[in-house]
C-alpha cells in the first residue's frame, strides 16, 4: 500500500498547477473580501465517468473531507454531500483558506482514481463553481439544495443516503451511535485504515473504516443558523412533494436504477451474455449494442449510460 502526505511546499507547487489548468473560477467576485465567509463549492458533473464507483469509494471521499478538516483547521465543514460523477460542499472561513481545503480534497481523489483504478489526468483540468452564501435565506436553501440532490439524482431520499451530512442536523440520536476510537488503534492501523500520514483526533470515532459525520461537521453552527429543526425539515419536505405532486396528477412513476444497482446488472450482462468480465473487453459494435441494452431493458437515460460505458453523448444521441 503506498501512502501520500503534503509538506507546506508540495501543497503550494500543487495549488499552482490547479491554478494553471482554470481550475479556480476567476469570475468570482469575494464578497466577504477576505473575511470569513461561507461558500458552497460545487464540482463540474463528471459526463463520461464516475467519481465513485463503490462504496468504499465513498468512504474514501467522506473520509477525504474529515482529513482536509484536519489540514486545514481554519475551515470548517458545515455541510456536504458526494455523488457518483460530482460533489458538493458548504465551508466556513476565508475564501482563500476554503479553495486550499477543497484542492486538497480533489488531491486526495486523484490518488484514489489512480490507485484503484489507473485512471490519470480525469480531474486534472476539472472546473468548480463556488457561490458565496450571504444571508439566512440562502443558508438554508443551500443546506437544503446539497442534502436534496441524492433524491433529484433519483438515488436515496435524502436522509438515508449514507455519504452526506444530513444525519448530523436536529439528530436527537447523532451521540447514541457509537464506533471505533481512533485512539485505543495502532497508529499503523490508523494510516491503514485512512490511506493517510495525517493525524486525526483520538476521540474521533469510524463505523467500518468510515469516519462519522459529527466528528468534522460542524452541525453545531448549521443549527444555530437555521434555528428550527421544523424550519429546516419543512424545505427539505418541500423537495420531496415533487412525487407526491406526480401522483396526485396520475403521472406514471419510473423506475430508476442508481449507478451501483446498474452496475451489477452490466456486470452480470458481461459475464452471462458476452463472456467476458469487464465491458472494456467488447468491441465498438458489441458495446454500443450493451447500450442499447441497457437503456431498453432498465431504461437507463444517456447520461447514465455515458458514466457506465465510457460512450459520448453525441454516439448516444445517435444510437439511441
Amino acid at each position: 500500500m503506498e501512502y501520500f502526505f503534503f509538506t507546506p511546499c508540495s501543497f503550494a507547487a500543487v495549488l499552482v498547477i490547479l491554478q494553471k489548468n482554470n481550475m479556480r473560477p476567476d469570475h468570482f467576485q469575494d464578497p466577504f473580501h477576505g473575511k470569513e465567509g461561507i461558500y458552497q463549492f460545487t464540482m463540474e458533473h463528471l459526463e463520461k465517468a464516475r467519481l465513485f464507483r463503490s462504496e468504499s469509494d465513498y468512504d474514501y471521499g467522506v473520509n477525504s473531507i474529515a482529513l482536509a478538516a484536519c489540514e486545514h483547521p481554519k475551515t470548517r465543514v458545515l455541510c456536504y454531500s458526494l455523488m457518483d460523477n460530482h460533489l458538493h460542499l458548504l465551508l466556513r472561513g476565508r475564501y482563500e483558506d476554503c479553495q486550499k481545503f477543497y484542492l486538497w480534497l480533489i488531491r486526495r481523489l486523484r490518488i484514489m482514481l489512480k490507485q484503484r483504478y489507473n485512471v490519470t489526468g480525469l480531474l486534472k483540468d476539472m472546473a468548480f463553481d463556488v457561490s458565496a452564501i450571504t444571508d439566512d435565506r440562502m443558508f438554508i436553501n443551500e443546506v437544503a439544495y446539497i442534502i436534496r440532490n441524492t433524491y433529484k439524482a433519483r438515488m436515496y431520499s435524502p436522509f438515508s443516503f449514507p455519504w452526506n451530512s444530513a444525519d448530523t442536523y436536529f439528530n436527537p440520536l447523532r451521540e447514541a451511535v457509537r464506533g471505533t476510537r481512533f485512539d485505543i488503534m495502532q497508529v499503523s492501523e490508523v494510516k491503514a485504515l485512512l490511506q493517510s500520514h495525517t493525524k486525526v483526533p483520538g476521540n474521533w470515532e469510524h463505523i467500518d473504516g468510515r469516519i462519522l459525520n459529527r466528528c468534522f461537521v460542524d452541525y453545531n453552527y448549521v443549527e444555530k443558523r437555521i434555528g428550527d429543526s421544523l424550519r429546516f425539515f419543512d424545505k427539505i419536505r418541500l423537495y420531496d412533494l415533487e412525487s407526491v405532486i406526480n401522483a396526485d396528477r396520475g403521472l406514471p412513476e419510473s423506475i430508476v436504477f442508481t449507478d451501483m444497482e446498474l452496475q451489477e446488472k452490466l456486470q452480470a450482462i458481461c459475464r452471462n451474455e458476452y463472456h467476458v468480465s469487464s465491458h472494456l473487453q467488447l468491441d465498438r459494435k458489441t458495446l454500443l449494442l450493451l447500450a442499447k441494452s441497457l437503456a431498453r431493458r432498465f431504461g437507463a437515460p444517456k447520461t447514465q449510460i455515458s458514466r457506465m460505458l465510457g460512450l459520448s453523448q453525441d454516439v448516444l444521441d445517435k444510437l439511441l
